[in-house]
């Protein structure tokens, strides 16, 4: 589901969440998180991140910026 709003969102996503289960991050804040491809970072949104355990708790406040449909 993720991948429909584009390859960096999924990224943004997947970076919140590991950082948050590896403690690098608190829990419950909304912070930003910038991701990309293999071409570079192209997307930020905010978002206040779950544990894996319990990803559908994620929540995806703004889209700050993402690239362009083609």
């Amino acid at each position: 589901t993720l991948r429909m709003l584009g390859q960096g969102t999924k990224v943004c996503v997947e970076i919140a969440v590991m950082a948050l289960d590896a403690g690098l991050i608190p829990h419950g804040e909304d912070i930003i998180a910038v991701g990309g491809s293999s071409r570079g970072a192209d997307t930020a949104i905010i978002i206040r991140p779950a544990h894996a355990s319990e990803i559908l708790d994620t929540w995806i406040s703004e889209i700050l910026c993402k690239p362009a449909r083609k």
